[in-house]
């Protein structure tokens, strides 16, 4: 059973102090390389003190990752949400996640050393296996609202549109061995994913449909005048042939 977190600071400055020095330690070491003794020590208190604000390291981490979220969450929608397009929405978010990982080394970091991240307990969090549900349905409504106004594809599989950008969004995390021998930037190959992302889900544009159209008309009618000059020519070499016919034939009496 989780511990329980207190209720309220005790001394909200201090509390602050050893939030800091937890987010610097564990970005720069993981969740594993950290220990209470090193964040109170980092935090200038005494290791009791910090125990009056926290319970545990489980605690003192899911309490960073809280203050990251939010931050994350503020800056999301004022970068994202407003945007009018829903197209543009879902590749922004995609972009939106990049340049989150790589201005905070904290989640990369966590990441590469507990993939599932079971030290935030997220698997017994109702509130958040909550907050999934309502990331899911808002994403696929950012879907059907683009199929609605033409901007998306209207046979893309919807359902599996969120999980893809999930997938999509640890790409920085497998992109060390393209990028450690410098045969591609990662910037580039984020932006190249992002780009392909974005063309997977776009509708074909109008322009181009109605140039398709054009050019079948201007086809058939091409092949039907071709025809039919056929057909008058066809006409034309028979009546003459007819005649000569008949020519012959006064000859002869």
């Amino acid at each position: 059973m989780p511990a329980r977190r207190p209720e309220k600071p005790r001394d909200p400055a201090r509390r602050t102090r050893i939030l800091e020095a937890a987010r610097r330690l564990f970005a720069e070491r993981g969740f594993k390389g950290v220990n209470l003794d090193a964040v109170a020590a980092e935090a200038g208190c005494a290791k009791g003190a910090l125990y009056l604000e926290f319970a545990d390291k489980e605690a003192l981490l899911r309490e960073v990752v809280e203050q990251a979220f939010a931050a994350i969450r503020a800056r999301f929608a004022a970068e994202v949400m407003g945007l009018d397009s829903p197209l543009a929405r879902l590749v922004e978010t995609l972009r939106f996640a990049y340049r989150q990982q790589a201005a905070e080394p904290l989640f990369g970091k966590l990441l590469r050393e507990d993939p599932d991240l079971r030290a935030l307990r997220l698997q017994d969090d109702a509130a958040s296996a909550a907050a999934a549900k309502a990331q899911v349905a808002q994403i696929v409504g950012w879907v059907d609202e683009g199929i609605a106004r033409g901007e998306i594809r209207p046979d893309v599989d919807r359902d599996a549109i969120p999980f893809v950008l999930g997938v999509l969004r640890f790409a920085p995390q497998h992109l060390g061995l393209v990028t450690s021998f410098g045969a591609f930037a990662g910037e580039r190959a984020l932006d190249a994913i992002a780009d392909i992302f974005r063309a997977g889900l776009a509708a074909r544009p109008a322009a181009a449909s109605t140039e398709a159209t054009a050019t079948k008309a201007t086809a058939t009618e091409a092949t039907a005048t071709e025809a039919t000059a056929t057909k008058a020519t066809a006409t034309r070499g028979t009546a003459t042939e007819q005649r000569a016919t008949a020519s012959r034939a006064r000859s002869k009496q």
